[in-house]
C-alpha cells in the first residue's frame, strides 16, 4: 500500500514538473504539430492618389515618370509594375523634399520635409506625384505635390 502511495505521488510530480517546462519552454513543440497562422489576403485599393517613381523628363509645365503601380500576380502576390506617367503642375503644385533628421536614439529617425522649388528636380529622382483625384488609370494627371524621396540623394 505504501509502494502505491509513493509510486503515485512520484508519478504527480513527474507531470507537475512535465507540466511547468513546457510552459516555460514554449517552443518545445516540434513546427510540424503547430497550427499554421493564417495567411491574410492582400487586397489593393482600387482608387490611387499618389504614385511613386523616377523622373525621366522635364518639362516646363510637367513631368514624366516611370512610376511604380502595385499589383497582385496570378497567385494573389504583390507585384509591381512600372508604367510611364505625366505629372501635370499647376500653379498650386507644392514642392519639397523629404529627409530624415539623426536624433539622439541611435535607432530613431525624424521625418522632416522641407519646400523646395521646381527648377531644383533632377531628372533620376525618385519621387512622388500626389493628386487630389483618382489617378489609377490617368497617364496625365495634375499634381498637388511633388515630394522629392530621400532615396534621390
Amino acid at each position: 500500500m505504501k509502494k502505491n502511495v509513493i509510486g503515485l505521488i512520484l508519478i504527480l510530480v513527474i507531470l507537475i514538473s512535465l507540466t511547468f517546462l513546457f510552459r516555460l519552454m514554449p517552443n518545445v513543440i516540434p513546427p510540424e504539430l503547430k497550427t499554421p497562422e493564417k495567411v491574410q489576403k492582400i487586397i489593393l485599393p482600387k482608387t490611387l492618389y499618389n504614385l511613386a517613381g523616377i523622373i525621366q523628363e522635364i518639362e516646363t509645365d510637367s513631368l514624366t515618370f516611370e512610376a511604380r503601380i502595385p499589383q497582385l500576380d496570378d497567385k494573389g502576390e504583390p507585384i509591381e509594375k512600372t508604367e510611364t506617367r505625366k505629372a501635370l503642375i499647376t500653379p498650386v503644385t507644392k514642392f519639397t523634399r523629404l529627409t530624415f533628421i539623426e536624433t539622439e536614439d541611435p535607432k530613431r529617425r525624424v521625418p522632416q520635409e522641407t519646400e523646395i522649388a521646381f527648377k531644383d528636380l533632377k531628372i533620376g529622382y525618385y519621387i512622388e506625384a500626389i493628386s487630389n483625384q483618382d489617378i489609377s488609370q490617368r497617364e496625365e494627371f495634375e499634381v498637388i505635390q511633388i515630394r522629392v524621396l530621400s532615396s534621390s540623394f
